[in-house]
Formats: C-alpha cells, sequence, structure tokens
C-alpha cells in the first residue's frame, strides 16, 4: 500500500534522507513503542536482523518491551 502524506517544511528539515526508509523506520518504532509489533516483528517489517533492531532502539532512545509475548515468540522461533 502506498499513502501520500504532506508535511511541512520545518519538520522536512529533520528527516534524513533517504526520506522513505527514515520515515518508515520512525513509524515502525513509534508503533513498536505503542506495542502494535514485537521485537522481532518490528525487524522483520524493516527488514533487518534482531541485533540491528536492537540498535536502532538504542539509537532512537526507546526502551526494549519484553513480556510473556516476546517470550513465547522467541520459545517459538528457537524450536523451529
Amino acid at each position: 500500500m502506498e499513502i501520500s502524506v504532506k508535511i511541512p517544511e520545518k519538520v522536512t528539515s529533520y528527516i534524513k534522507k533517504p526520506y522513505e526508509r527514515f520515515i518508515n523506520e520512525t513509524l515502525v518504532v513509534e508503533l513498536y513503542r505503542e506495542g502494535f509489533f514485537t521485537l522481532r516483528q518490528a525487524a522483520e517489517i524493516l527488514e533487518i536482523s534482531l541485533d540491528e533492531m536492537f540498535n536502532m532502539l538504542s539509537r532512537r532512545k526507546t526502551y526494549i518491551n519484553y513480556g510473556q509475548e516476546e517470550l513465547d515468540e522467541d520459545i517459538s522461533y528457537a524450536r523451529g
């Protein structure tokens, strides 16, 4: 799905290039913060490793949400 959004010029000066990647990362990190995605889901959406996701969250000063859902997901992933 493609969505067009008007972004005020005052805001665009803070957006890093490439714009699409920066905006996608910002949106996924915010949705992760809000609890819409697990850590693994966020990494998969952005097509990056879990290690890269940890680093991105650290750079963006975002706490890692690790609860029962993430634990269950990790156990299931480890079992294959």
